[in-house]
């Protein structure tokens, strides 16, 4: 199939170029026989001729006093041209051995060097061209004179052939305009097609290899879709498998974690009990924290998420937030510190969904900042929104880690687990909340200095109603 579309493909563009060759080697051909035809000046080929001449005349009259000498020189030179050596009377002294001339007319001749137009004939053949006789004549001494003759004969014309070649270009332009055209709608509809149009359809014309082209890519587009709508729907089969799931192990996991708070108010004082039962909670608890995670995270992934926005204050908002994560950092020797700008910030979002992604990166950075240290939080406005940064010391960060620490269940210390490493979403589930509001959460790192960034456009927001 591939052969078939390259040769049909060449064998067009090749027919082309042949057609538009020919019809502007015609024009060229036409135009140029025409000028020759038409033309009276031989300017340039009369200079050529004379130019040729004087070299020979030169020899001549330096031999002028050696008849074998003149006549070897004439013949030497007979195959370029005509030479004559006449006296003052036009009697042919000296001329070439196969040349029949007896008088020229030496009146004639220095009045008027150029001879009547007449057709050439060479070697039998008669020429279309028209030519001319041309005579130069000089003196070889007071008595005589040197004679060359030619037949001049007008010259191609470059302009014609320069013609022929736009008449060429311009046919050739003419007659593939409308394949390349169609080329370009089917790249035009490939290009569509790869930014995720799988919609998209291009029209099919004609019945040639570039249409059975067009009807592939349709093809392929359709293939494409339907595909999708499987990715689609197998991805919302394994969402809502994983909610189904998370849900039931929740009602379990609950009574566990209730059973096992009665015990530890009850065998308290049983070290071994008490040891063992503080394991067990620990371990629900992590597992409680993993499948709130997967289950936030699985929703917040699905289409119909609904977002409840509200104007509020965000300087209010971070101090609240900020306090609901001390006791956090205290039990691991770190210190929260908050930056405002003095002026009010206001901000359109879903609290509660923003408070997750503090939380989360906050939480983030206890679990990976030196011990002991300081957790800073700094809010700043810019021309695009509000920007939050949270700030701490900790292990250095790669770059190629940095692009990919908001990917689910990616840890940039491939040796930690959840045990240490929370459950691997918390930082997925913040951009995912970040995007919904259309704003950008990213993450650097200087030495080690670990910075992440969170941008929230302030879109439409209004001074009433608001939320402190």
């Amino acid at each position: 199939m591939k052969n078939r579309y390259f040769w049909g493909i060449r064998a067009r563009f090749l027919l082309v170029f042949s057609v538009s060759l020919v019809i502007g080697m015609l024009v060229a051909l036409t135009a140029n026989g025409y000028l020759r035809q038409n033309s009276t000046s031989y300017s340039r080929e009369i200079k050529v001729f004379n130019s040729e001449c004087s070299p020979i005349f030169e020899e001549i009259k330096k031999n002028i006093g050696n008849a074998n000498k003149l006549q070897e020189i004439i013949d030497r030179y007979s195959f370029k041209m005509d030479i004559y050596v006449v006296d003052k009377q036009g009697q042919v002294l000296f001329k070439q051995k196969n040349s029949y001339e007896k008088q020229l007319d030496i009146a004639e001749l220095l009045s008027n060097k150029t001879y009547e137009y007449k057709p050439s004939i060479k070697k039998g053949v008669v020429y279309d061209s028209i030519e001319t006789k041309y005579y130069n004549i000089e003196n070889l001494d007071e008595d005589t004179y040197i004679v060359a003759a030619e037949f001049l004969t007008m010259q191609d014309n470059m302009g014609t052939f320069l013609l022929g070649l736009v008449i060429f270009v311009i046919m050739f332009l003419i007659l593939t305009y409308e394949k390349v055209r169609y080329i370009h709608k089917l790249s035009k509809g490939i290009i569509a097609i790869s930014q995720g149009d799988f919609q998209y359809r291009v029209n099919i014309k004609g019945k040639d290899e570039l249409a059975a082209l067009g009807e592939n890519i349709n093809y392929m587009a359709t293939q494409l879709h339907d595909l999708r709508e499987k990715e689609k729907t197998a991805k919302k089969n394994k969402d809502k498998l994983i909610a189904n799931v998370s849900h039931d192990l929740r009602t379990p996991l609950t009574s566990i974690i209730g059973y096992v708070k009665l015990l530890k108010q009850k065998y308290n004082a049983k070290d071994d009990i008490k040891s063992y039962i503080y394991i067990i909670d620990n371990k629900a608890q992590r597992l409680e924290e993993l499948i709130n995670d997967l289950f936030e995270y699985t929703k917040l992934q699905s289409q119909d998420i609904i977002l409840h926005k509200v104007q509020f204050s965000l300087s209010e908002f971070m101090r609240q937030a900020i306090e609901g994560m001390i006791s956090i950092a205290s039990e691991n020797k770190l210190k929260l510190l908050l930056e405002l700008p003095e002026e009010e910030i206001k901000v359109n979002a879903d609290p509660s969904k923003m408070l997750r992604v503090f939380e989360n990166i906050i939480a983030n950075a206890v679990r990976y900042s030196n011990k002991p240290g300081t957790i800073r939080v700094k809010v700043t406005e810019n021309n695009e929104g509000v920007v939050t940064c949270i700030e701490n010391e900790g292990k250095i960060i790669k770059e190629k880690d940095l692009n990919r620490i908001f990917d689910r269940l990616y840890r940039t210390d491939e040796a930690r687990n959840s045990e240490t490493g929370g459950s691997g979403l918390g930082l997925a589930i913040a951009k995912s909340i970040v995007e919904l509001h259309e704003g950008r959460i990213w993450a650097q790192c200087s030495k080690n200095k670990v910075y992440f960034y969170v941008l929230i456009k302030q879109n439409n927001v209004k001074d009433d109603n608001i939320v402190t």
